[in-house]
C-alpha cells in the first residue's frame, strides 16, 4: 500500500518481463535467424521464423504455467473482500463503472496509445534497422545489451523520479524524454546531420540513444502500473469494493488488444510509402527510406501526444493516497 513501496515493486515486477523478452530477442537474432544462399540478410530468411514461434510458444506456456503455480500459494495472505452474491448483470455493471473511473479512465487511455506506439515501434524497428540504417542481423541483436543496461537504470531511477516530481509528472517527462531521444536520429538523419551508414559512429551513437530512450520509456512503464495500483484504494474509498484484479487485468487486455492497431498502422505506413514486397538491402529506393522516417515520426508523435495528454487527467498524489489509506484504517471492516 506504500506510494513509493509500490513502484519499487512495480519496477522489479518489470524487470523480469524485460529481461524474459530480451533474452528472447538475443536469441532471435543469434540463433534463429540465419543467413542463407537465397537471403544474405539474416533477419529476411523466413525459414528461421517457424523455429522462433514454436520455441516462442513452448517458452510462454512454461512460464505462464510456473508463474501461476508458485504464486498459488500466496491467495491465503491477499486481503480478503467480503463474499457477495452477484448476477451476471451486475457484474458487467460494475466493470464498467470500474473502468470509467474518473481516475482509471485516463490510465486507461493512454495505455490504449501506448500499446499503439508500442505496436507501432515494434512492428517498423526491423524496417528501421535493416533498410534505414544498413545495419546486419548481429549488428541488430547488440542493441540488446543495450536495453539490459536501460531496464536495470529503469528499476533503479523510477521510485527516486517519482519522489522528486510525483508519479504523473515523472511519468509525463519520461515519455516525452523517451520520444525526444527515441526520435532524434531519424529526424537529424532526415536532415543530414546523421552518420551515414556504414560510418564507424553509427552503431555506437544508436546504441547509446537506444539505451537513454529505452531507459526512460521503462520508467514511464513503472510508474503507469503504479498509478493504477493507486487507483484501488481511492475506488475502495468511494464504493467499498476493491478491484485490482479488474484494474490490472483490464490494462493488459488493452494492451494486447490495442498493440495490434499499432501493427496494423506500420502496414498501412509501408503500404502509403510503396515499400516493395521482398526487399533487400541497397535495392530500395532512397525516397522510399526517406518516406519511411517522414511518415513514422507524425505518427508515432500522435500517439505519444494523446498519451501524454491523458496523463495530464490524473489527480491522485502521494497526499491524497495516504489520505484514502487513512480513511480505510477507521472503517470498521479494514
Amino acid at each position: 500500500s506504500d506510494y513509493h513501496g509500490r513502484t519499487k515493486l512495480m519496477a522489479f515486477r518489470a524487470l523480469f518481463i524485460w529481461y524474459g523478452a530480451l533474452i528472447m530477442t538475443l536469441l532471435t537474432f543469434q540463433v534463429f535467424l540465419k543467413p542463407s544462399a537465397e537471403y544474405a540478410t539474416a533477419q529476411l530468411n523466413p525459414a528461421g521464423y517457424t523455429l522462433y514461434g514454436v520455441t516462442s510458444a513452448a517458452v510462454m506456456l512454461i512460464v505462464i504455467l510456473a508463474s501461476a503455480l508458485g504464486t498459488h500459494r500466496e491467495i491465503p495472505r491477499l486481503r480478503k473482500p467480503p463474499v457477495r452474491a452477484l448476477s451476471v448483470g451486475q457484474t458487467f455493471r460494475e466493470i464498467f463503472e470500474a473502468v470509467t473511473n474518473r481516475s482509471l479512465a485516463p490510465l486507461m487511455i493512454s495505455g490504449i496509445f501506448n500499446a499503439m506506439s508500442y505496436g507501432l515501434t515494434v512492428a517498423l524497428n526491423l524496417y528501421f534497422n535493416t533498410f534505414f540504417w544498413g545495419l546486419g542481423a548481429a549488428q541488430i541483436s547488440f542493441f540488446v545489451f543495450a536495453q539490459f543496461i536501460s531496464s536495470a537504470a529503469a528499476v533503479t531511477l523510477a521510485t527516486p523520479l517519482s519522489k522528486a516530481l510525483g508519479k504523473r509528472n515523472a511519468a509525463i517527462l519520461s515519455k516525452v524524454l523517451a520520444f525526444g531521444i527515441g526520435t532524434a536520429p531519424i529526424i537529424l538523419r532526415l536532415l543530414g546531420l546523421f552518420p551515414e551508414n556504414g560510418h564507424p559512429a553509427l552503431l555506437p551513437l544508436l546504441w547509446v540513444q537506444a539505451m537513454v530512450s529505452v531507459t526512460f520509456a521503462s520508467i514511464a512503464a513503472v510508474l503507469h502500473s503504479s498509478m493504477i495500483a493507486d487507483v484501488v484504494e481511492e475506488t475502495e474509498v468511494k464504493n467499498g469494493r476493491r478491484s485490482e484484479g479488474l484494474f490490472f487485468a483490464a490494462n493488459i487486455f488493452v494492451a494486447k488488444a490495442v498493440s495490434g492497431v499499432g501493427i496494423f498502422a506500420s502496414s498501412m505506413v509501408l503500404l502509403a510509402i510503396g515499400f516493395p514486397d521482398n526487399a533487400k538491402p541497397g535495392e530500395v529506393g532512397e525516397d522510399v527510406i526517406r518516406n519511411l522516417g517522414l511518415t513514422y515520426i507524425p505518427a508515432l508523435a500522435a500517439t505519444y501526444l494523446v498519451a501524454i495528454g491523458a496523463l495530464t487527467f490524473f489527480r491522485i498524489t502521494r497526499a491524497s493516497h495516504e489520505a484514502n489509506l487513512a480513511r480505510l484504517a477507521e472503517r470498521p471492516d479494514s
